[in-house]
């Protein structure tokens, strides 16, 4: 573009049969003053666009930047998730693990307890048949038991040799010895 000075400084050479010199003049003044506005307009224009084009610079790097900076907090998002599930499906694991662990040694605990049961519940089975022998035995020993050969006597030893007998005989149901107790229950069950 040619600056406005240059338009003034212009001359130009003069003919005999031309245009009216004063017109012409004040025509090129015209044209001078609408061209030095619209030459300041497009310096102003093109300092704006210079400010525009550096920020545009600036901002593309920013973009290019929070764009950079984006890509890797997706990325560490992305990690972030991966680790989480890696961390929740060990965890998930071990869990399982403790509770079978857990469910087993409760089935065990139950069935050491189901064979416990058996094991009391037999034994009850031996000491009440066991202890049933015994009243039996008793019960026919009292039966067998011949009261008449004892004397009479007016002096109250007959009462005596009775509370004597009768606690002979509730002695031995009180207090069976444990060795005849196991030996007569194999007896009976013979």
């Amino acid at each position: 573009m040619i600056a406005p000075h240059e338009l003034k400084n212009k001359t130009f050479s003069r003919a005999v049969r031309g245009y009216n010199p004063a017109d012409v003049d004040q025509y090129f003044d015209f044209l001078i003053e609408k061209y030095t506005e619209a030459y300041k307009t497009s310096l102003e224009l093109e300092q704006k666009l210079n400010k525009l084009q550096a920020k545009y610079s600036e901002l593309s790097g920013e973009e290019e930047s929070i764009r950079s900076a984006i890509l890797k907090a997706q990325k560490l998002g992305e990690a972030i998730v991966n680790n989480a599930n890696k961390e929740a499906a060990a965890k998930e694991e071990e869990l399982k693990a403790r509770c079978e662990a857990i469910v087993q040694e409760t089935k065990d605990r139950v069935e050491a307890e189901k064979n416990n049961i058996l094991t009391l519940r037999k034994m009850a089975i031996e000491f009440r048949n066991s202890l049933c022998g015994h009243y039996m035995q008793h019960i026919e020993s009292i039966q067998a038991m011949d009261l008449n050969h004892i004397p009479r006597t007016d002096d109250g030893k007959e009462e005596a040799a009775l509370d004597q007998a009768k606690a002979d005989i509730v002695g031995e149901t009180a207090n069976p010895a444990p060795e005849k107790t196991l030996n007569s229950a194999s007896k009976n069950e013979e």
